[in-house]
């Protein structure tokens, strides 16, 4: 993919998008995890997101659909930390300016330890996704860098409602 596709276009093709449970970037759209998390962001009711680092170029990728879910009622938690020093302070700064206390913003920060989780959870309203993989909040990650992530439903609660649904209780 051209890296002057802007944002805009890239959110314009998502609709031509099916999901799908592995997402490994590269030149096929429908593998980049940015398309499968704006479809998931755009149905949660909320959003749990823990990664080692975040760049401006993700988190402007990202933004607008953040905002728009946080109009909704979607409550939002990011955790990042400073993983090798990658984290960027002008995306921090672009989330806390843009979104401000409406997103549960965290830094994990603590010396000589590593700090590397990327999982993303969308809690629906019957169920959840969770996206566990390679991918942290960057450009690259969330479209035609080669990485490797997976989306797990877990199906227990399904199961649970089911037999309490069925249930005397």
């Amino acid at each position: 993919m051209a890296e002057s596709d802007s944002a805009e276009e890239l959110g314009q093709a998502v609709w031509q998008i099916e999901p799908t449970d592995v997402m490994t970037g590269d030149k096929n759209r429908k593998k980049f995890l940015y398309y499968q998390m704006k479809l998931s962001i755009l149905k949660a009711k909320r959003i749990d997101i823990i990664v080692s680092f975040l760049m401006e170029s993700g988190v402007r990728m990202i933004l607008n659909d953040l905002k728009s879910a946080l109009e909704h009622g979607t409550q939002i938690r990011l955790l990042t930390g400073n993983y090798l020093g990658i984290t960027q302070p002008s995306a921090l700064y672009l989330l806390k300016n843009e979104l401000g206390g409406r997103v549960d913003l965290r830094f994990y920060n603590e010396k000589g330890r590593s700090f590397h989780p990327k999982s993303y959870i969308f809690h629906y309203e019957d169920y959840s996704d969770i996206y566990i993989g390679s991918s942290n909040i960057s450009r690259s990650a969330l479209t035609s860098g080669i990485e490797w992530n997976y989306r797990a439903r877990p199906i227990w609660p399904r199961l649970i409602r089911q037999h309490m649904n069925g249930c005397c209780l």
